[in-house]
């Protein structure tokens, strides 16, 4: 939720005279930038976790490629590596944006 919906939130307890949730969103409003570091903490730790298995799963296509280029498997490993090089692409621009602030 947004800074937006918790004072919404606290606009309507205040009408309503519920102290109670009054003080519990005021709370959550206190703890705000905490909770928001750290869910972008986890997002990018996710996104890097991600972006390593598939680089180590294209390193393991390859490798797999190169000695058994003619395994009926080949056709399969290389779509399989299209693939992670697109998601690789896609979670490379998630990062740009969150970690560096590119667009």
């Amino acid at each position: 939720m947004s800074v937006d919906d918790y004072l919404d939130l606290l606009n309507y307890a205040k009408a309503i005279q519920d102290e109670q949730w009054q003080a519990d969103i005021i709370e959550k409003l206190k703890n705000y930038n905490a909770l928001t570091e750290n869910t972008k903490w986890d997002d990018m730790h996710r996104l890097w976790t991600r972006f390593d298995q598939v680089n180590r799963t294209l390193l393991e296509l390859f490798e797999r490629l190169r000695e058994e280029e003619d395994n009926e498997d080949s056709g399969q490993w290389k779509e399989q590596i299209w693939e992670l090089k697109l998601e690789r692409i896609t979670l490379a621009k998630q990062i740009q944006e969150r970690y560096i602030k590119i667009k």
